[in-house]
C-alpha cells in the first residue's frame, strides 16, 4: 500500500478552503425573496462602483433564494468568490438559473451560471440549472452547463466546497479553455443530464474536454444520477491525444446510479500520477456491458478491442503510457437487486455481457501488477435513502420502440412544452429536487458492513461527510500526521530495477518529495547517454516506468535520476 505519500496535498485538499480567506472586503447580497435584483446584477453593480477589489467575497443569506438570469463573466480576470454567510441557520443559499425573458427562447434561462475569466471558488451553496420550485412547467428549459471556462482563458483555479450542485442536460463544470486546478471537496453533484434536451454522450459532472489540466482533485464528494461520466477527458478525435492530465486524485467518494453512457471515469493522456482510492460505488454502470457501436465511439483511446473487434467497455480508462503512476484500490462497489435485473433481461442478447463489465483496462491492470487485485472489490452494500436505479431510461435505450440503442437527439421524448403542458418524461431516471438532495438523500450503510472500516486506516469508504464525526477524526489526522493518515514520500530515491538482469523489458520506480523537474536517463558504459526516460515537472509522488530494451547489445548499463539537488545512479545488466 502506497497511501502515505499523498498526506500533505490531502491536507491542503481538505484545508485550503477553510483557511482561503484572509483580509477580505464582503458584499452580502440581497435575496430576490427580499426584493433583491438577479444574482449577477448585483455582482455587477458592486464591481461597477466600487471595482474589482482584489479580495472581495460575495456573501448569500442563508436559505436565502437568488435568481439568475445571464451568465455572469469576471472580465479581467480577477478572483469570483462567493460562499453562504456565517449564521445560525445551518440551510445553504439557493441559485436557480431563471428564464433570460429575451432573444429567440425567452422561456429559457441562460447556457449557464458563470463563464469564467479569473478564478472562482463557491463554498456552501445550491446551483440548480432551472428554477426548481416550478418544476412541472421549467425542466423542459433546462440548459448545458452551469460553470464555463470559456477557450479565451487558461490557467484558472475552480474550487467547490460544501456545494449541491444540480440539473444541466449537459455538464455542471466544462473547461473548453485549460485549467490549472479544478478542486471538488465535500459536495454533491446531482441529475447530470436530460434526454428531454440533449444527448445520451451529455451528463456529466467535470467535462475537461481535450484541454491540459495541471490538477483535478475530488475528495468527500457524493455524485447522484449521472447519464454519462464523472470525469470527461477525451479528444475531439479518438486519433489524437488531449492535454495532459497531469495530477488526477478521487478519493473517498460515492458514486451512486450511473448510466455511464460513454464510461465512467475517461481520463484521455496521462502524466504523472492518478490516485483512485477508498471509493464506494453503487450501480455505477448500470447500462451495463454491452457490444453497442453508439456506446463504444467514445472508448476508443485504450486501443483495446472486443471479442467483435470494437473498442472495449472499461468504467475507467486512458490512453496507454509507461510513465503515469497508478494507484488504484480499496474501492468497493455493490450492484443492487434492481440492477442485476436489468441485466438479467437482456443477457440472451449477442454482445450484451449480462454484468456491469470491467472497472479497468488491461493496460491500467497490467501497470498495477499484483494491486490490481484490490483496485476494486464487490459486495453487497445497501444505502439509506438514494433514487432508484435508472432501468427505466435503460430499458427505454434498449428497447425497438424507443431508443433503439442509438445516441439520441432532443426531440426523442413526447415532453411538456414551455409550461403549456404538464411535465412528463416516463422514461427520465429518477432525478430528485434540490430539497431531496438537501434533506432526504443518505448514503451511510450499516456499520457491520465490511465497505465501513475498508477505507485507509480502518475509515469508511466512500464520502466520509455521510459520518460527521469520522471525517473531523479524518481531517484532524491528516494535519497532525497521524499513523492512518496518508503521507507522500520523505525523500527523493530510486530504486535497483526489477527484473535485473532482464530481457527485454525492467520496471524502474523512483520517489520524488516534492514539485521539482526530474530526469531518468540511460548511459552505456562508455557514458553514453542511450535514452531519455523522463524529462518533465513532477508533482510530489512515487512513480514506476518500464525500459523496453529490445534494440540494444547485452551488457551493463546505468541509469540515472536527477533533480537539481540531487543525483542518484543505479548499474542493470541486459542478458539477452
Amino acid at each position: 500500500m502506497k497511501y502515505k505519500r499523498y498526506g500533505w496535498l490531502l491536507l491542503l485538499v481538505v484545508l485550503v478552503p477553510i483557511l482561503a480567506y484572509g483580509q477580505e472586503a464582503v458584499l452580502r447580497l440581497v435575496p430576490w425573496t427580499d426584493g433583491g435584483d438577479y444574482l449577477q446584477k448585483q455582482i455587477i453593480a458592486d464591481t461597477t462602483a466600487n471595482g474589482k477589489l482584489p479580495n472581495r467575497v460575495y456573501e448569500l443569506t442563508r436559505g436565502g433564494l437568488y435568481l439568475a438570469n445571464a451568465s455572469f463573466t469576471n472580465t479581467g480576470g480577477w478572483k469570483l468568490r462567493l460562499r453562504a454567510a456565517d449564521s445560525t441557520i445551518t440551510r445553504k443559499p439557493r441559485i436557480f438559473l431563471d428564464k433570460a425573458g429575451s432573444g429567440a427562447t425567452p422561456w429559457n434561462p441562460p447556457g449557464n451560471l458563470f463563464s469564467i475569466q479569473g478564478d472562482l471558488e463557491l463554498k456552501n451553496l445550491i446551483i440548480s440549472g432551472y428554477y426548481e420550485p416550478a418544476k412541472d412547467s421549467s425542466l423542459i428549459r433546462l440548459q448545458g452547463q452551469l460553470i464555463m471556462i470559456p477557450s479565451t482563458s487558461s490557467g484558472l483555479k475552480i474550487t467547490i466546497d460544501s456545494c449541491i450542485l444540480t440539473n444541466s442536460n449537459g455538464n455542471h463544470v466544462r473547461t473548453e479553455g485549460p485549467p490549472s486546478v479544478v478542486k471538488i471537496t465535500n459536495s454533491i453533484f446531482a441529475n447530470m443530464g436530460y434526454l428531454g434536451r440533449s444527448n445520451l454522450g451529455a451528463g456529466k459532472a467535470i467535462d475537461l474536454r481535450n484541454v491540459a489540466v495541471d490538477s483535478c482533485i475530488m475528495v468527500n464528494n457524493t455524485f447522484v444520477n449521472w447519464q454519462d461520466r464523472i470525469v470527461r477527458h477525451y479528444p475531439q478525435s479518438a486519433g489524437q491525444p488531449t492535454g495532459q492530465l497531469n495530477y488526477f486524485l478521487f478519493d473517498h467518494n460515492t458514486l451512486v446510479n450511473g448510466m455511464s453512457y460513454h464510461g465512467m471515469l475517461s481520463l484521455g493522456t496521462m502524466g504523472g500520477t492518478a490516485i483512485i482510492t477508498n471509493n464506494l460505488l453503487i450501480d455505477p454502470f448500470s447500462l451495463g456491458q454491452d457490444s453497442d457501436k453508439a456506446r463504444q465511439a467514445e472508448f476508443l483511446p485504450s486501443g483495446e478491442l472486443d471479442q467483435y473487434g470494437k473498442a472495449r467497455m472499461n468504467w475507467i480508462f486512458s490512453y496507454p503510457d509507461q510513465t503515469t503512476a497508478w494507484t488504484i484500490s480499496n474501492n468497493y462497489y455493490s450492484i443492487s437487486d434492481s440492477g442485476q435485473a436489468f441485466y438479467n433481461s437482456y443477457v440472451s442478447e449477442p454482445g450484451f455481457a449480462g454484468n456491469e463489465g470491467q472497472p479497468l483496462t488491461w493496460h491500467i491492470n497490467g501497470r498495477l501488477g499484483a494491486d490490481s487485485a484490490s483496485a476494486f472489490t464487490k459486495l453487497s452494500v445497501v444505502l439509506n435513502k438514494i433514487p432508484e436505479v435508472m432501468n427505466k431510461l435503460n430499458r427505454w435505450y434498449r428497447s425497438p420502440t424507443g431508443g433503439v440503442k442509438s445516441k439520441n437527439t432532443p426531440g426523442a421524448w413526447v415532453y411538456g412544452d414551455m409550461g403549456a403542458v404538464p411535465y412528463s418524461d416516463p422514461y427520465d431516471f429518477d432525478r430528485k429536487h434540490y430539497l431531496w438532495l438537501r434533506d432526504t438523500l443518505d448514503c451511510k450503510y450499516s456499520t457491520s458492513s465490511p465497505a465501513y472500516t475498508g477505507g485507509v486506516g480502518g475509515y469508511p469508504l466512500g464520502d466520509l461527510n455521510w459520518y460527521p464525526a469520522l471525517l473531523d477524526r479524518w481531517t484532524k489526522g491528516l494535519a497532525v500526521g497521524v499513523a492512518d493518515a496518508p503521507r507522500l514520500p520523505e525523500q527523493f530515491s530510486l530504486e535497483q530495477n526489477y527484473p535485473n538482469p532482464f530481457n527485454p523489458a525492467t520496471t524502474i520506480s523512483y520517489s520524488v518529495p516534492k514539485e521539482s523537474r526530474v530526469t531518468l536517463k540511460v548511459f552505456d558504459m562508455l557514458g553514453r547517454e542511450v535514452a531519455t526516460l523522463v524529462n518533465e515537472v513532477k508533482q510530489p509522488g512515487e512513480y514506476r516506468l518500464t525500459f523496453e530494451a529490445s534494440r540494444f547489445a547485452s551488457g551493463a548499463y546505468v541509469y540515472r535520476l536527477s533533480s537539481p539537488n540531487q543525483t542518484i545512479v543505479r548499474k542493470m545488466m541486459l542478458m539477452k
